[in-house]
């Protein structure tokens, strides 16, 4: 089987990291696959650097250029598009901030043919290190949250079998096209951050079967384009840990894991954050109640 898959990653202030990304690409073991770049009118050099970087690359490489940020969730959709209308088999969800290891493509297809799963995501470490930052993750229901699996463990073999998660990010994860026909595709009102959760969420909620192939390997370089802990991190996390509640859960359900959420945060942060990131979290929180739910 020889299944053509469509990579999909959107661009955001990615400048300092394209040319690992592209470099790990060039080199992979499994050759059926376009890339898609989607370029949300990024503020650096990150467009230009693509288009670069394409014309010394074996691989097709499709950059389709937004004339504003319209945000990862829609970049995503755009490129899922794209790639279903050009008859991909599978997509291939990525951010641009990884690296990859010459078989990590491979393995992960051949992992998901062995497993006859519809989803699968691989080990993922922190760039440079032998910390994991996900072996796969779980659903934490009453904290309206997610989980990674091993995170910043030092890796010892101890999540090395492939298992059925109901959870992972879509950092990288590759995606047979029929699931997208099933349960949609991104939901653009989380803009960024939680996109990927809900659209985790509907499709184990479908029935769908997401399993960790530990045989295929990424580095993640964390947090390059928004910035972890900035407030517009700070912002788009509590406003959509509101909407995805509110969206998914029964309205007493809904209304117990939003009390304990912001319950939760108000004590972790209460004497570790300065005004502008409470400004922003409490702002956030308003916020989440105002998108409609239909």
């Amino acid at each position: 089987m020889n299944p053509k898959i469509g990579i999909v990653t959107v661009l955001y202030n990615s400048t300092t990291v394209l040319v690992d990304f592209f470099a790990t690409l060039n080199e992979q073991t499994y050759k059926n696959f376009v890339l898609y770049v989607i370029d949300n009118k990024s503020p650096d050099n990150a467009l230009a650097i693509s288009k670069q970087l394409a014309t010394s690359s074996w691989f097709q490489t499709v950059v389709i250029e937004n004339n504003e940020n319209f945000g990862v969730a829609k970049g995503n959709n755009i490129g899922i598009s794209k790639a279903l209308k050009d008859e991909c088999d599978m997509v291939l969800l990525s951010n641009n901030d990884v690296m990859l290891e010459p078989n990590t493509i491979e393995n992960l297809l051949n992992g998901m043919e062995a497993q006859k799963t519809n989803m699968a995501v691989p080990k993922i470490y922190f760039h440079g290190t032998n910390l994991i930052w996900t072996a796969g993750g779980r659903f934490i229901r009453h904290r309206g949250g997610v989980s990674h699996t091993g995170a910043l463990e030092t890796d010892h073999r101890q999540y090395n079998q492939p298992r059925l998660i109901n959870y992972a990010p879509t950092c990288f994860m590759l995606v047979r096209r029929d699931v997208f026909a099933r349960i949609g595709i991104m939901d653009e009102k989380y803009f960024v951050y939680w996109d990927d959760t809900d659209f985790v969420y509907r499709a184990i909620k479908q029935n769908e079967s997401l399993w960790y192939i530990p045989d295929s390997v990424v580095y993640h370089k964390e947090s390059t384009s928004t910035g972890n802990g900035s407030k517009f991190q700070t912002y788009y996390m509590r406003r959509n840990l509101i909407y995805f509640s509110r969206k998914n859960y029964s309205s007493l359900y809904s209304s117990y894991v939003i009390t304990f959420s912001i319950a939760e945060h108000l004590f972790k942060h209460i004497f570790k954050w300065k005004f502008d990131l409470w400004k922003e979290a409490l702002r956030g929180y308003k916020d989440g109640f105002k998108i409609p739910l239909k």
